[in-house]
């Protein structure tokens, strides 16, 4: 009887958590994709067209930028099927911005069909799906249920200012909280095939975005912490194969020089693209900068990235996954809090670490601080709740909680632990 209680309830947890997973995904929809115009989506989908249409394989020159945006604009208005989505884009951006990889211009063109909103819809409901299975591995991983991973998504489906702020924009920070999932999933077992699997999928993340480069470097340092040796040469053997498919498919798709054009590029955003914080750069080394101070992005990223390895290779853990996972989060995390830019929709990228402190083998004092900036990085509650304004000091001040939370005292979980998310 107790056996057949213990399925009904489980049963009953799981359609609870499905039937609050369509509720929330479906006002999600609404809320984030219907008649969002997809602005970041735009500037990669044109660079596909260009490729096709002019045959452009240099996205990274002002008259090649100046050549997308008359397309875009040619396409807005001779296009049987015009929407205002593409219309929008296409008149509101007087340039192209063209500062991703050659592998994510070769990616999103491998999945357009040319139609603007088709493209746009699928990418969205992707990336959706990429977040939801993110979170229910996330959870499943860190001892937890993927019932609580799908009510978790949920969750931040219905309330997430930054979630909206990707899905609105169609941006990357989805896809790449899927692809760091599947990292820690090949990662959960000690076995070199799954760990050179791991790096593969790790250089494709970086080279898709390279805001995740941190993240290969605090894995290996969490391996060499551990003295497994065999399995950073496997992460070191995957991570250089991943590197150059990467490589050879963005270059196949726009030139053998793109990777080269791409990093001289990036020496050229600020004078391109406003990133300031009257913007949405949520950055703290940019609000600095702002308030008259120097450009303090370098030494953030390189102070956090060195107290990171401190508390890796210092700390004592349950097991050994528990540093991988902690390397892992930790890498994300700096994405968001150490550099010159960061725009609302990079702080999906702090779901890993909030997960990891919100288990019970943190420490009650710990879970309230991760579950207070859990709240304040969500946005909408303290704004609909409570009316306050949030603005960039809200959000650097919660995010930089999160990663202090997780260095100022090592974990010391204990095996006995439970690791589940509550």
């Amino acid at each position: 009887m107790s056996e057949r209680r213990h399925q009904v309830l489980l049963g009953a947890r799981w359609l609870a958590a499905l039937a609050l997973l369509v509720a929330a995904l479906s006002t999600a929809w609404v809320r984030m994709c219907s008649g969002s115009p997809g602005v970041d989506y735009y500037q990669f989908w044109i660079v596909g067209r260009a490729r096709a249409v002019l045959d452009l394989r240099d996205p990274y020159s002002d008259a090649a930028r100046a050549r997308m945006a008359e397309l875009g604009r040619q396409l807005a208005r001779e296009a049987v099927h015009a929407t205002r989505r593409l219309q929008f884009c296409a008149y509101w951006r007087d340039t192209v911005e063209t500062f991703g990889t050659p592998l994510l211009y070769a990616g999103v063109s491998a999945a357009s069909t040319g139609d603007y909103d088709t493209d746009l819809r699928r990418f969205q409901t992707v990336s959706i799906a990429a977040f939801v299975c993110a979170l229910a591995a996330l959870c499943v991983l860190l001892g937890g249920g993927a019932d609580v991973g799908l009510a978790v998504a949920a969750l931040m489906c219905a309330l997430s200012d930054p979630l909206a702020s990707d899905v609105r924009t169609a941006n990357v920070g989805e896809l790449q909280l899927g692809g760091l999932a599947l990292v820690l999933a090949l990662s959960r077992r000690a076995e070199a095939i799954r760990v050179f699997a791991a790096g593969a999928a790790l250089a494709a993340l970086v080279a898709l975005k390279p805001t995740l480069a941190l993240v290969p470097l605090l894995l290996a340092v969490a391996l060499l912490a551990e003295r497994k040796l065999r399995l950073l040469a496997a992460l070191v053997a995957g991570a250089l194969a991943g590197a150059l498919a990467a490589v050879a498919v963005g270059a196949h798709f726009l030139a053998a020089r793109a990777w080269l054009d791409w990093l001289t590029a990036l020496g050229g955003l600020e004078r391109v693209s406003d990133i300031s914080v009257a913007r949405g750069n949520y950055s703290l080394a940019q609000w600095v900068s702002e308030m008259g101070g120097p450009r303090l992005g370098p030494f953030l990223t390189g102070g956090l990235a060195a107290a990171a390895a401190v508390s890796l290779w210092l700390g004592r853990f349950a097991s050994s996954f528990e540093r991988t996972f902690l390397a892992v989060a930790l890498g994300a995390a700096i994405a968001v809090l150490g550099p010159q830019l960061a725009w609302l929709h990079y702080d999906v990228l702090l779901v890993p670490l909030l997960l990891f402190l919100l288990r019970p083998a943190a420490g009650a004092w710990r879970r309230a601080g991760a579950l207070a900036c859990a709240v304040a990085l969500l946005g909408w509650p303290l704004r609909a709740l409570a009316g306050l304004a949030l603005d960039a000091p809200v959000y650097v001040f919660a995010g930089w909680s999160v990663v202090l939370l997780a260095l100022v005292r090592t974990p010391r979980s204990s095996p006995r632990q439970s690791a589940s998310v509550p």
